[in-house]
């Protein structure tokens, strides 16, 4: 078999919260009806569980489950904390990627908003990390994240596009960013994660106006970076690749399972805050894990345990089912929680203290949801729930309709694509697709 070799380039881009059902309005549009005429694809991509953008990237990036590759959440586990920090930093990936076997083989790698890379070796990064501290300025935590050189200039160049995480602007920051590194730069390897759909199907609706806008608006951004590589000689020596993350099901329902905890005393709070907990539920909009403080303690792990099953056998409280340590550890979740609950449709979980059990999500303003009306984080397995892959260029076959994949088989197809390899990955790479 023919390998592409590190002289190649690579294009890869993630949008996030693409659906399998957006295939019916995308497959006629500039962009990725190009991907299907002259590459291969599949149309019913499994995510991970929990489904949510940083495991599925992580996932992405290593072949690996999240058990395995160790971000099993977007946040980390910080009780009580209004907004907690998320796992932005590449130390908490705890085993190889694509795009460090892209560095160990002397290939430059560009990265823009790709999860999990601040203060990793990529050549040029712009990391996906905010300021959610006050004393925190968002310009100083990127450039302790990632690569101030490049940064800098691209904030000078585009900044001004930018007006802080609200999207679609920053979507255009970023994608004039990366049609500039292209050119410019010219990397070997480029990542590109776009966050503009994922936004507005949170916040105005599954298939809202605004969230078909953003479908158009991915095409034209896959369509130019398409002419940026045809302008600059560079599409003959490209491999893309284009793919999503996880797909949305719309919501109605907040179940606060940590108000729950607290009327059950397994929760402490003073002033709204919680001072101590013996118990807590870290939630994932689709799912949620809950922890006891001590695993050893097993009068509390029972108390949760009858708790929880007890909310699991009454309907209106939207739990579809409740999962021991080891069940959600075989499904390749935590295996730190003592439990991992699964949302019904329609139902998602929240971590306030001081809620209603189960509440309504409140109105729009101007017809912004503050609560997201659509999300994820459910399981894999939901009806409906898939997301795509695509691959073109130099070294993929055409015409290969793929029936079923996963996100763990793209990180170890990138690393054969560059001539490099990912060890005891749970995927597979995707051979039928490779020259």
């Amino acid at each position: 078999m023919q390998t592409i070799n590190s002289k190649r380039r690579f294009v890869i881009i993630s949008f996030d919260a693409l659906s399998s059902r957006d295939m019916d309005t995308l497959k006629h549009l500039p962009g990725f009806s190009r991907l299907y005429r002259d590459g291969s694809y599949c149309e019913q991509v499994r995510s991970i569980y929990p489904s949510l953008t940083y495991p599925a990237h992580c996932s992405i990036s290593t072949g690996m489950l999240p058990i395995t590759h160790g971000v099993t959440s977007n946040q980390l586990l910080q009780p009580g904390r209004k907004d907690p920090d998320w796992h932005w930093t590449r130390d908490h990936i705890k085993t190889d990627t694509f795009y460090d076997a892209a560095l160990r083989k002397g290939m430059t790698v560009a990265s823009l908003l790709w999860p999990v890379t601040g203060k990793s070796a990529i050549t040029w990064n712009m990391p996906e990390i905010y300021a959610n501290r006050p004393w925190k300025n968002q310009i100083a935590v990127s450039l302790a994240n990632g690569t101030p050189d490049y940064l800098l200039l691209l904030q000078k160049r585009f900044g001004k596009t930018r007006q802080g995480t609200r999207q679609p602007m920053l979507d255009d920051f970023v994608h004039q960013s990366a049609l500039w590194t292209i050119k410019e730069k010219k990397p070997d390897v480029i990542m590109i994660h776009y966050v503009d759909l994922d936004s507005m199907r949170h916040h105005h609706g599954y298939a809202s106006k605004e969230a078909d806008s953003a479908l158009l608006r991915h095409d034209r951004r896959l369509t130019d970076i398409l002419d940026v590589l045809e302008e600059e000689g560079l599409m003959e020596d490209t491999t893309l690749f284009v793919l999503g993350d996880h797909d949305q099901i719309p919501v109605k329902n907040i179940i606060y399972l940590n108000s729950i905890l607290k009327d059950k005393g397994l929760i402490e709070a003073k002033g709204g805050k919680i001072t101590d907990w013996k118990a807590y539920a870290q939630t994932l909009e689709g799912s949620s894990y809950v922890h006891v403080k001590d695993r050893s303690d097993t009068e509390t792990y029972s108390k949760v345990e009858s708790i929880l099953k007890t909310l699991e056998s009454i309907p209106s409280y939207g739990i579809e089912k409740v999962y021991s340590s080891d069940e959600a550890a075989a499904l390749g979740a935590s295996r730190d929680a003592a439990f991992m609950l699964e949302a019904s449709c329609g139902f998602k979980f929240l971590p306030d203290i001081d809620k209603p059990a189960v509440a309504p999500i409140p109105p729009a303003i101007d017809g912004w949801f503050e609560e997201s009306i659509s999300t994820h984080g459910f399981s894999p397995d939901k009806e409906n729930y898939t997301t795509v892959f695509f691959a073109m260029g130099n070294g993929i076959r055409k015409g290969i309709a793929i029936p079923s994949m996963s996100l763990i088989d793209e990180g170890p197809t990138f690393a054969k694509a560059m001539g490099t390899v990912l060890y005891d990955t749970d995927g597979r790479v995707l051979e039928e697709i490779l020259e």
